[in-house]
C-alpha cells in the first residue's frame, strides 16, 4: 500500500535592519508532496565516534531523506545512486526531496564524546 508523503508550510525572511524602506521582504511558500512506495523510521543513538549507518529498513532508493539532531552536531554521509559521496554538517534538520537521484547509503558521525540522537525518516519514491 502507497503512502503519501507532503512538505508544506513556507519561510518568511524579514529585515531587521534600518532603513527599512525598499528593504524586500521575503515570502515563499512550500508545497511538495509524493507518493510513496516504502518508508521507514528510526532512532539513531551515536553513543559511539565512529560512524554509523543508518539502516534503510524496506527502502532501497531514498527519495526523501528527514533527519532531526537532538544533543550535538551531526554529519551525515550519503551516497547517491550517482555513485557520489557528499558529508553534510547539522545540528538541528536536514531535509533533502530528490525525484530522479535517490540515495542508497547514509552513515552518521557525532563530535566526538557527545551523546547525540538522531531521527531518522527514509521515503522511496512510488
Amino acid at each position: 500500500m502507497a503512502d503519501g508523503f507532503k512538505l508544506s508550510g513556507g519561510y518568511t525572511v524579514t529585515p531587521l535592519g534600518n532603513p527599512l524602506s525598499f528593504a524586500p521582504t521575503i515570502e515563499t511558500v512550500i508545497d511538495e508532496a509524493v507518493t510513496l512506495d516504502e518508508k521507514t523510521l528510526a532512532d539513531i543513538h551515536l553513543t559511539v565516534d565512529s560512524a554509523v549507518a543508518v539502516p534503510f529498513g524496506s527502502v532501497i532508493n531514498a527519495n526523501i531523506i528527514v533527519m532531526k539532531a537532538v544533543g550535538g552536531k551531526v554529519k551525515a554521509r550519503l551516497t547517491s545512486a550517482d555513485g557520489s559521496v557528499q558529508a553534510i554538517p547539522f545540528d538541528t534538520y536536514l531535509i533533502i526531496m530528490s525525484d530522479t537521484v535517490p540515495y542508497t547509503a547514509i552513515d552518521l558521525t557525532r563530535v566526538a564524546s557527545t551523546d547525540t540522537t538522531v531521527r531518522v525518516f527514509l521515503g522511496e519514491q512510488a
